[in-house]
């Protein structure tokens, strides 16, 4: 199932929209990682998902899951269920063992889509949280060009260096708000490289 959607996205995304992908390199290509991105629409997992060959097991809201259809689709994309505006301790529990079973976990710090014109939401800790628990890397990601969605729009997908947050050990909320703090500060970071290079092209279609 997840090779069949994930085909079927790679098609329309690169086809119809001409998606981007850069820093690549920075998502290993074996062992657990947290990919951790800017959420601005319900396509987001899906050009996270066509840009790494790997599979990603994201973190969903649990309204996703509620009824049987949903459930057995989104399961089979090696989803799972997270409650959101709760200290979701099977999510989290759940988003270790994914992560130490050597899985690529896909997670959204914001908590929920950005309907803002601010650039990132404030950030919750759970990837922080997960990252320092487990010891496995952050790799932050920007996505844009999903909003608003139009045919023929760019679709940039921006991977940034790990950041690496220490562990396996026992995390403090000093520490977790550190982590967030420091994934935050690298998805804006390249947000913000990701809009002046979508300026500067279309700069360059107008001349």
């Amino acid at each position: 199932m997840y090779r069949f959607i994930r085909a079927l996205a790679t098609f329309i995304f690169t086809v119809l929209f001409g998606m981007e992908v850069s820093g690549l390199e920075h998502v290993p290509q074996e062992g657990g990682a947290i990919i951790a991105g800017n959420h601005t629409t319900m396509m987001d997992p899906v050009a996270i998902g066509v840009a790494i060959k790997r599979p990603v097991h994201f973190m969903g809201k649990a309204e996703l899951f509620a009824k049987p259809l949903g459930r057995w689709f989104f399961t089979r994309l090696n989803a799972f269920p997270v409650r959101r505006g709760l200290a979701d301790r099977e999510a989290i529990r759940t988003a270790q063992e994914r992560v130490q079973a050597g899985h690529l976990l896909g997670i959204f710090p914001e908590g929920t889509r950005n309907t803002s014109e601010e650039e990132l939401l404030p950030m919750q800790g759970g990837a922080s949280l997960i990252a320092i628990k487990t010891g496995a890397p952050v790799i932050p990601v920007a996505v844009t060009g999903l909003k608003p969605f139009k045919l023929r729009q760019p679709i940039k997908v921006t991977f940034g260096p790990p950041i690496d947050l220490g562990g396996p050990r026992r995390a403090t909320k000093t520490e977790v708000l550190e982590g967030t703090k420091a994934i935050s500060a690298e998805i804006s970071y390249l947000l913000s490289r990701n809009n002046r290079e979508y300026r500067e092209i279309q700069t360059r279609m107008l001349d």
